[in-house]
């Protein structure tokens, strides 16, 4: 099961309250574009199956329909890898959505896409695909099999970088939980136990500043209560 930020992505498919239990809950439909009914022969049926291959093939993951939304991009590829267990295309739409950021300058969808692709780096999806990757590598040249939980925690901080100087306290409280869930994955568990720490700061700060703000935590009374068993697990003093 996968842990993702409780702060809802305002994505176009999504419908989510401002804060959702940290996991993305997309109620994802992907039918192709429009059902093709010919009452034609055989070879007029045919043909009409290898043009809608084609054009599958020519999608950036077949049965996920083409959108130049970065936004959307990042929640297709959380679908991809997460759901259906496909990395590569996953890690493709994630650097789309990191480049369309870049090119227009928005800090916050970029920290957005790092925090993305920091999560794919530590999947469960890569580790199945480790003879692919040990052999070809990710988009990102300096990642590899062996080095993908540094990696992610790179990626991390760059997302860090830009909440911090922008006072983000909500995301920063998911950029450090994700820091200690990457540290986990690399049996870390003394920065995991202080990457909890940070984002049980990063909640208080950031609820002292909305304490109207509501927070949904899958039965837990706190964000506190909520990291408690996971600090628990990490072996963490306090």
């Amino acid at each position: 099961m996968s842990d993702y930020p409780y702060k809802a992505l305002k994505r176009v498919n999504l419908q989510l309250a401002v804060f959702t239990p940290f996991n993305i809950l997309a109620n994802y439909k992907f039918p192709l574009s429009g059902a093709l009914y010919f009452q034609g022969g055989l070879a007029l049926r045919h043909i009409i199956i290898i043009f809608t291959l084609i054009s599958l093939v020519g999608c950036a993951a077949a049965l996920v329909p083409y959108t130049s939304d970065p936004r959307q991009k990042i929640a297709d590829a959380y679908w991809l890898f997460d759901k259906k267990s496909r990395p590569l295309p996953a890690e493709k739409l994630i650097y789309e959505a990191i480049a369309i950021y870049q090119e227009n300058n928005n800090e916050v969808g970029l920290a957005e896409g790092y925090v993305a692709y920091a999560i794919f780096l530590r999947s469960y999806s890569v580790s199945q695909y480790r003879d692919r990757y040990e052999d070809k590598g990710f988009i990102d040249e300096s990642a590899t099999f062996e080095n993908r939980f540094s990696k992610s925690m790179e990626y991390l901080r760059k997302s860090e970088n830009i909440y911090q100087t922008l006072s983000k306290y909500d995301d920063l409280t998911n950029t450090y939980l994700h820091m200690a869930f990457t540290s986990m994955a690399a049996d870390d568990k003394i920065n995991a136990c202080k990457y909890y720490d940070k984002s049980i700061e990063a909640n208080i700060t950031f609820m002292s500043q909305n304490p109207d703000a509501k927070i949904s935590l899958a039965g837990y009374k706190s964000y506190k209560d909520y990291i408690k068993p996971r600090k628990e697990e990490a072996e963490c003093s306090t």
